[in-house]
């Protein structure tokens, strides 16, 4: 029951916090937007802060109270520091590379700032919170970067984030902390740097016996010898012939006993069929497609992508099989959802 409540709780919280934050690509931290609340270490410290008075009171002890003024120096001080060490801090979004379902996101975030300040100690992570068609039903904190910008005024780092599904995904809200410089308060900054990856379907192995027949040439097809629709030439005959295929007039002319040859031209380009799935679920028939591109990218034989709504002619190379992983990610969802 706790659980169930407070999964609630987090996941109104957080579209709460997705409704307020607006996305922007660049984003420069002050006062309005930097939060600070004592950490475990400053709530330990903040006990024992009351002890010591508590016990300067009892015994009327001047060093007592002296130490007890110290420690809320030290604290009052720790607040403020931790504070600047975020304020004024610019904050980038930066272009990310594509990925598989299932991978880790590697968003680039550019830290930025002002001359002759320092920040140290700098923590960037997303605070995951899956909906709708994802998965999990509880919030997830990904794997924290750090970042000290002390010699540079800028530097780029990478924060990960789990692609849960295919298409464009948003990055989740960023977080970006700080406990320096000793430890007691903790300031942060939740931000949205409108930032998304094109994430393309999880790759499922399959035999794929069937598409190893093809050319691995250039050209568009390859001729059959033993066809029956297009005209060749003529050769010697060879006991077994059949007969109809006999160059009667040829053989009436004295020349002997000549065949007739016919070609058939077999189409050796490659074509990747939604219906070749039958059965299959849409996102188990675009995992399949996208196995097969990535095992035919290898090769040199075109090949083409049929899907409802959607065909691409046969092609390759690298910019080929981009633009089939795109179309496979972007199936069912607009062109410009981001």
């Amino acid at each position: 029951m706790a659980s169930s409540f407070r999964e609630q709780w987090q996941r109104r919280l957080y579209r709460w916090m997705r409704s307020r934050i607006k996305p922007a690509n660049q984003v420069k931290l002050n006062q309005k937007i930097i939060y600070i609340l004592p950490s475990s270490s400053g709530l330990v410290f903040i006990t024992a802060i009351a002890l010591v008075f508590i016990a300067a009171i009892n015994y009327a002890v001047s060093l007592a109270f002296g130490l007890a003024f110290l420690m809320v120096s030290l604290f009052l001080l720790a607040i403020f520091y931790s504070w600047n060490n975020l304020n004024r801090l610019t904050l980038s979004g930066l272009p990310t590379p594509a990925v598989f379902c299932g991978e880790q996101i590697p968003f680039n975030v550019m830290v930025s700032r002002e001359p002759g300040r320092a920040h140290e100690t700098l923590e960037l992570q997303f605070h995951e919170f899956p909906t709708g068609k994802q998965t999990s039903a509880s919030g997830q904190q990904s794997h924290s970067s750090f970042i000290n910008l002390i010699d540079a005024d800028r530097d780029q780092v990478r924060v990960f984030a789990l692609a849960r599904r295919r298409g464009y995904y948003p990055a989740p809200l960023l977080r970006v902390s700080t406990t320096f410089p000793l430890g007691l308060a903790r300031a942060w900054s939740v931000v949205d740097l409108n930032m998304h990856c094109l994430v393309y379907p999880k790759p499922v192995p399959f035999q794929m016996e069937e598409f190893t027949s093809g050319s691995g040439g250039n050209d568009d097809s390859t001729i059959s010898r033993e066809g029956t629709e297009d005209f060749y030439g003529i050769r010697e005959y060879v006991p077994g012939d059949p007969l109809r295929q006999v160059a009667w007039k040829n053989l009436a002319k004295g020349q002997g006993m000549q065949v007739k040859e016919f070609v058939d031209y077999v189409d050796s380009r490659i074509w990747l069929d939604w219906d070749m799935f039958y059965g299959f679920s849409t996102e188990e028939r675009l995992s399949r497609l996208c196995y097969c591109v990535l095992q035919l990218a290898k090769r040199n034989a075109p090949y083409g992508l049929k899907l409802p709504g959607i065909e691409i002619a046969p092609g390759s190379g690298l910019d080929h099989r981009d633009r089939l992983l795109r179309a496979l990610a972007l199936f069912g969802e607009a062109e410009d959802a981001r």
